[in-house]
């Protein structure tokens, strides 16, 4: 299947792609986490495990100029770096087998996943930069509704799957059939090219040769975009999108299975659920940012997730209740998928195509930044002993941060 002959080959590629980089974190941001709070790991313990293994979403950016200035395959531009990093992937799953216990720290637990969240960064930067070479300026809020959709349907799959196996078989046997996976999945990847002259499968160097010069240039090249007003404003709303989702990620277990006293299997069921749900909204999301724009779909989407998170302290008794705590999960997760698809056709929109993955990746990783913020805010307020309750009101101040930035952004663009 050769990616950019057409429409429908782009979007099946990339979204399977996008599947696969749900996986790992399926498993580790929603099973693993859940099964953690059902075995009385505190807020700051999981704060700690997930600020170390999202650590390596934070170094896309210096991920991003080696995936655009090395390219010597006859594989294409991205498939060496997709392939490559699918076998690290499933060999980090393998040994992580071998090390993660319950007995060790989370400061040894979040070192295990360290390796494994950054061989899935390095997936991601690639794809998104194979993504930002074939996809056509029209097409990008949908697909990126449709690649963002099937990345929440490779989480939420995880996440029962992860949740089965730790419950059944045991944490370091569910990360071994994770690795046979991730390892069957590269099957899949290897029939794909990016373009008609790529190879399949091939060793082979081809003849372009940027190395260190090419490198150097792509870093000076980011520098002198990131400095426009514009670009500026961009990396401040990226900054500061993902802090209130940040804390919530690593506060949401011990919210539901401590103080309401689900399951922690049936939190992680809900949860999926409400990826499920989440596939649909990014699709929509994309497909309003192109018919309107992005900016509009993050700022109305912005209110909603505020609401939504002073909605936890109003609501905190009630949401012992199955369906009241199943609604607001579910709905939280839904707009979380819808303003993501916006925030990507945002950000890719204004990456320029010849350092695609650097900038892109520079983007990304300040999101994911803004994201550890979150989680170390998180752990800082409980280790202080605020309450769930007192954190869910910061997380809704928060939530209002980014529609500064976008409304800056869009007087610069001169958007009404």
């Amino acid at each position: 299947m050769v990616l950019s002959y057409n429409r429908l080959n782009r979007r099946v590629g990339l979204s399977f792609l996008y599947f696969i980089q749900g996986m790992p974190q399926g498993l580790i941001y929603f099973a693993l986490l859940d099964w953690m709070a059902s075995i009385n790991f505190s807020i700051s313990d999981i704060a700690i495990i997930t600020s170390i293994a999202s650590l390596p979403w934070m170094f896309k950016f210096i991920i991003g100029p080696f995936v655009d200035s090395y390219q010597f395959s006859q594989m294409g531009k991205r498939k060496p770096w997709i392939v490559g990093s699918l076998i690290l992937l499933s060999i980090a799953f393998f040994l992580s087998s071998n090390i993660i216990s319950i007995q060790i720290s989370p400061l040894l637990i979040g070192l295990s996943l360290f390796f494994i969240m950054l061989c899935t960064s390095i997936l991601d930067v690639a794809t998104d930069g194979l993504a930002i070479d074939i996809l056509e300026e029209n097409e990008r809020g949908l697909s990126n509704g449709l690649m963002w959709g099937a990345r929440t349907f490779g989480v939420s799959f995880a996440a029962l799957l992860g949740s089965f196996l730790l419950k059944n078989n045991g944490l370091s046997q569910a990360f071994v059939y994770f690795g046979i996976i991730i390892l069957v999945s590269i099957i899949i990847v290897i029939p794909q090219k990016e373009n008609h002259g790529d190879k399949f499968l091939s060793l082979e160097k081809s003849e372009k040769r940027e190395g260190w010069t090419g490198l150097r240039g792509n870093l000076i090249k980011l520098y002198n975009t990131s400095i426009t007003p514009l670009l500026f404003m961009l990396i401040l709303f990226c900054l500061t999108s993902n802090i209130s989702f940040g804390m919530h990620y690593v506060s949401i277990s011990n919210l539901y299975i401590n103080n309401s006293g689900w399951d922690y299997d049936i939190l992680t069921t809900v949860r999926s659920i409400g990826l499920y749900v989440g596939i649909f909204s990014a699709i929509l999301g994309g497909y309003l940012s192109d018919k309107y724009n992005p900016y509009k779909i993050i700022i109305v989407s912005q209110f909603i997730i505020a609401l939504l998170m002073i909605s936890m302290t109003i609501m905190i008794n009630q949401i012992s209740n199955l369906y009241i705590g199943s609604i607001i999960l579910i709905f939280l997760s839904a707009m979380g998928s819808f303003v993501m698809s916006a925030s990507l056709a945002l950000c890719m929109g204004l990456s320029i195509k010849v350092i695609a993955a650097t900038q892109f990746a520079f983007l990304m990783s300040i999101r994911h930044f803004s994201r550890i913020i979150g989680e170390w805010l998180a752990g800082f307020l409980d280790y202080i002993n605020l309450s769930i309750n007192e954190i869910y009101i910061v997380m809704f101040f928060l939530s209002f941060l980014p529609i500064l930035a976008i409304q800056r952004m869009m007087v610069l663009n001169k958007i009404r």
